[in-house]
C-alpha cells in the first residue's frame, strides 16, 4: 500500500551503516515485489564501507544500499502482465538482466551488464523489499534454502568467465585466489572439463574447501616462489587458462602472465585498486588472450545464473557450501566487520532482511 515503508541500510561514512526507512516499492503490471530472503556482502561492498577509492571513483555519502547486489528472495507480488513467475517462487535475481531494456543489441547478445539503458525500479542494496521486472528471476531448486541463492551472483561470474574461455576439455588451468570467485572458478573449470586445476589460497579454511571445489592442487599464495609451485603442481608446462580472482593490490596479474603457456587465456575477475602494470612484451612475446569478465549473462541457450544454480542443486560446484555466516540485517554493521577480517573464518556472509 502507497506509504507503506522498509528498512534499507545506508553506508553514511566510511565504516558507517545506519538503518533507515524508505519507501516500501510498489507493484505495477509488468514488475514483480521480492521480499529478500538473502543479500551476500561482496568485495566492493567492503570497498565502499573501507572508505572507497581512485579505483572506481563511485562512492559518494551517504550511500543507500551499501550497492548490495547479490540478491534472494520470494516473490510477494506480482503485476497482472508477469508471466515468468508468480506470487510465492522463490528466486535468484540477475539484476543486470531484470534491469536491462530488452532491446539493444547487448540485450540481444546476452551481455545485460552493458546495456545502455538499465532501468532502476526500486531502492536495490541491504533492502527488505526489492522491485524488479520479471526478467533475470531465476527459480531456487528445491534442495537449496532460500537465502543461499544469494551466493549464486559471484558464483556466475565465475562460472560466465570460464564458459568465455572456451574450454574444451583437458585443458590444464590455474585459479589465483580461493575465495567464493575463485572456488567457483575451480568448480566451473572441472565442470567443463579441465584436466588439471591449482589453486592458490590465503586462507586455511579456502584451503580447505579447494579439494571439494575440484582443484588437484593448493598452493599457499603466501609462498615466496608461488608461480614455480603452481607450474610443478600443473606438470611444469605452464597453464591453458590463468583465473585472476584477487585483484585489491595483489600481484596477480604479473603472476598470471608468469604461469600462462605461450598461446593460453587469463581470464580476470577481480578489480584492483590501483592502477596495474603491464608488462606488455612478456605478453605479446607470449601471444596471450586476456579477458576481463565483470559478470553473467546467457550464452548460447542458457544463462550463466540458470547453469550456475543447476550446478549448485547438483554439487557440481557447491557454492552453497561457502555460506560461512548468515545475520540479521540489525546486525549488518558486525556483518561487514567479519567479513572484512578472513581470520575471523568469513568466506561469504549473507544479510539476511
Amino acid at each position: 500500500m502507497p506509504g507503506e515503508t522498509m528498512r534499507c541500510a545506508t553506508l553514511v561514512a566510511p565504516r558507517q551503516i545506519e538503518i533507515e526507512r524508505v519507501p516500501r516499492p510498489q507493484v505495477d503490471d509488468s514488475t514483480v515485489v521480492v521480499r529478500l530472503d538473502g543479500v551476500g556482502i561482496c568485495g566492493t561492498n567492503l570497498h565502499f564501507w573501507r572508505g572507497g577509492g581512485p579505483a572506481t571513483g563511485r562512492l559518494r555519502f551517504p550511500m543507500p544500499g551499501v550497492g548490495a547486489h547479490e540478491f534472494a528472495g520470494t516473490v510477494v507480488e506480482a503485476g497482472k502482465n508477469v508471466r515468468r513467475v508468480r506470487v510465492g517462487d522463490r528466486v535468484a535475481v540477475d539484476q543486470f538482466e531484470s534491469t536491462s531494456c530488452g532491446a539493444c543489441e547487448y540485450c540481444a547478445s546476452g551481455t545485460f551488464f552493458i546495456c545502455p539503458n538499465r532501468t532502476v525500479y526500486s531502492p536495490p542494496g541491504f533492502v527488505d523489499y526489492l522491485k524488479c521486472s520479471e526478467k533475470g528471476l531465476y527459480p531456487i531448486p528445491e534442495s537449496l534454502p532460500t537465502h543461499v541463492g544469494a551466493v549464486v551472483e559471484p558464483a556466475a561470474c565465475s562460472v560466465s568467465g570460464l564458459r568465455r574461455a572456451g574450454l574444451l576439455g583437458g585443458e590444464h588451468v590455474a585459479v589465483l585466489g580461493a575465495g567464493v570467485l575463485g572456488l567457483a572458478a575451480a568448480g566451473a573449470a572441472k565442470v567443463l572439463g579441465a584436466g588439471r586445476v591449482a589453486i592458490t589460497a590465503k586462507y586455511d579454511q579456502q584451503a580447505e574447501f579447494a579439494r571439494s571445489f575440484g582443484a588437484d592442487a593448493v598452493v599457499p599464495s603466501g609462498e615466496e616462489n608461488v608461480v614455480g609451485l603452481v607450474n610443478d603442481a600443473l606438470g611444469g608446462r605452464g597453464a591453458d587458462v590463468v583465473v585472476e580472482s584477487v585483484g585489491g593490490r595483489a600481484p596477480t596479474f604479473e603472476q598470471a602472465l608468469d604461469i600462462v603457456r605461450p598461446g593460453g587465456r587469463i581470464i580476470v575477475l577481480g578489480l584492483w585498486d590501483v592502477p596495474v602494470a603491464l608488462d606488455s612484451w612478456k605478453a605479446i612475446l607470449k601471444d596471450v588472450n586476456v579477458f576481463f569478465s565483470a559478470t553473467y549473462g546467457i550464452k548460447g541457450k542458457k544463462a550463466d545464473y540458470e547453469l550456475t544454480l543447476e550446478w549448485m542443486a547438483a554439487r557440481k560446484v557447491p557454492a552453497q557450501d561457502l555460506v560461512s555466516h548468515v545475520m540479521p540485517l540489525e546486525e549488518i554493521s558486525e556483518a561487514f566487520r567479519i567479513a572484512d577480517d578472513k581470520s575471523r573464518g568469513a568466506i561469504k556472509v549473507i544479510v539476511t532482511p
